[in-house]
C-alpha cells in the first residue's frame, strides 16, 4: 500500500493503520520504513478487540485485517486473516474500493 498510496488518493480514500505498539515504536517504524499515511497506535488493543482481530493464541498477538469503511462509519467490505502475511493485495483492495 505504501508504494501505491497515491492510487488510494485518487480514488478518495484515505488509509489509517492501526499498530498494537505505542506512539514511539510506531513514529519509529513508521519513519524507518518511510510509511505516507497516518498510524493509530493501539498499545492496549482496543481497537483491534473492537475488530475482532485480536488472536485467541496468546503467541499470533493479532490477526492480520483490512477493512473499507465508507464516510458513514459502515464497514463495507472487511478481510480477516489467520497468518501475518494473510492480506489482500493492493490490486484486489483497489478493486473492492471501485466496486464502493
Amino acid at each position: 500500500m505504501r508504494d501505491r498510496y497515491e492510487e488510494f488518493k485518487q480514488r478518495g480514500a484515505q488509509i489509517l493503520a492501526i499498530a498494537p505498539d505505542t506512539l514511539d515504536n510506531a513514529r519509529t517504524y513508521f519513519q524507518a520504513n518511510d510509511i505516507p499515511f497516518p498510524c493509530l497506535p493501539d498499545p492496549d488493543r482496543t481497537v483491534f478487540r473492537q475488530y475482532d482481530v485480536k488472536s485467541a493464541m496468546i503467541s499470533l498477538g493479532q490477526r492480520p485485517g483490512l477493512f473499507i469503511i465508507d464516510k458513514d462509519g459502515t464497514v463495507r467490505y472487511a478481510y480477516l486473516g489467520w497468518q501475518q502475511w494473510e492480506i489482500p493485495s493492493v490490486d484486489e483492495t483497489l478493486a473492492q474500493l471501485d466496486a464502493l
